[in-house]
């Protein structure tokens, strides 16, 4: 833990006032990253979570959503509307205040932060996106009416000025910052968050010898993770030879074929239970800011076909824990399903998968653990607080 700058606070831990939107008492906040993030960062430093998840949807902001959304049948924002982002910033500036933190860490808070004014400590955002990034990737981010679109980017330009350094999870979304916020690259930290679920059982390495490639897809929305994609890809691979059963956990349509089985929905300890008996998983969704099934996977040693979108080259090394597949934008349905074929093909040698899984379980070991993010976001909050102090002086 990076020690720099703690004598001067007197004592040995920084105080860190944690600003999250999401419910702290939610265990799927996030995708169940909010109470990781907290228990993490609680081992390395003080934490005081602050959620403003009490503070309503402005009345301006739900009624022009209504208006809006009948007139035009375009989207409206109402959590990204600058009449919310006051309200919220005005309460998480009062209760931050009453903490005197050292350092206000904001995770995935860009509504609180873009109206919190002053409040005496430097400002971390922990973030695996920005709204350039993802306006027109993501459904719920796309086909936005102009005046919703223009306060989220008027939010978004607001809270990346105040923030003094970003953790952000892929290199992607710095590239986005970067690029089009005029982010410098100094204040940017590349950690890549941990998994959401740990392996119950330690993986001590899959049987190699089965002829049967089985591939896990965990879909929370059938449509974006690529379910058909995903479908389509097995049944090509199968065609050419290699016997494939594809076993789907989450949401899933009626009528799939003979060699898929729907589990429906699971609990952590049966979806770990899943990763550790799949040889492959399939995550072929066409938006991806850095899938939490990504790290899960790693964390269980299972090595991934993903298609490469968003931030998903940060968390799979193409080659050595999994195989990205390519495909021109928008993406082509055909290109990814042929694309994830042809892996599939190869994943049907045991010694390649057996090796892809090796070195997924390392990397997870080496980056892809909340320990490391922990590490990592603490040494960001350092040098926000010693850069803060240093201007003071």
């Amino acid at each position: 833990m990076p020690q720099a700058g703690h004598a001067e606070l007197g004592r040995s831990r920084l105080r860190i006032a944690l600003v999250t939107p999401w419910r702290l008492d939610d265990p799927h906040a996030w995708s169940g990253m909010i109470p990781r993030i907290v228990s993490a960062l609680g081992r390395v430093a003080e934490v005081v979570p602050i959620s403003t998840a009490e503070q309503r949807t402005s009345l301006p902001d739900r009624g022009a959503a209504r208006l809006l959304g009948a007139v035009s049948r375009r989207g409206y924002l109402w959590d990204f509307g600058v009449a919310t982002a006051i309200t919220r910033g005005r309460a998480a500036r009062r209760r931050i205040r009453a903490v005197a933190p050292d350092v206000v860490i904001g995770v995935v808070a860009s509504t609180d932060l873009a109206f919190l004014g002053d409040v005496g400590a430097p400002l971390v955002q922990v973030s695996d996106a920005t709204f350039e990034a993802i306006r027109e990737f993501y459904p719920i981010f796309s086909n936005l009416h102009p005046v919703s679109s223009a306060q989220a980017e008027l939010i978004a330009e607001r809270s990346t000025r105040a923030t003094d350094v970003f953790v952000v999870s892929s290199q992607w979304a710095i590239d986005s910052l970067v690029r089009d916020y005029a982010v410098g690259t100094h204040q940017c930290i590349l950690a890549p968050t941990g998994p959401g679920i740990e392996p119950t059982v330690v993986p001590t390495g899959r049987e190699s010898s089965s002829q049967t490639l089985h591939a896990l897809l965990v879909s929370s929305d059938w449509h974006r993770k690529g379910g058909d994609v995903a479908v389509e890809a097995v049944r090509r691979a199968r065609a050419r030879g290699t016997e494939v059963v594809l076993t789907v956990v989450g949401d899933a349509p009626s009528g799939l074929p003979e060699w898929a089985r729907s589990r429906g929905r699971l609990d952590a300890a049966a979806l770990s239970t899943e990763y550790a008996r799949a040889d492959v998983l399939l995550e072929l969704a066409s938006a991806n800011a850095a899938g939490v099934t990504l790290t899960d996977a790693a964390a269980h040693g299972l090595p991934v076909i993903a298609a490469n979108v968003g931030g998903v080259a940060s968390i799979v090394r193409d080659g050595e824990t999994g195989v990205l597949v390519t495909a021109d934008q928008p993406l082509s349905v055909d290109d990814l399903a042929e694309g994830a074929a042809d892996a599939l093909t190869r994943f049907g040698d045991p010694a390649f998968r057996s090796r892809l899984g090796e070195a997924a379980r390392a990397r997870w070991a080496s980056d892809l653990n909340w320990d490391e993010w922990a590490r990592r976001t603490l040494s960001a909050c350092v040098q926000a607080w010693q850069e803060r102090e240093a201007m003071r002086r």
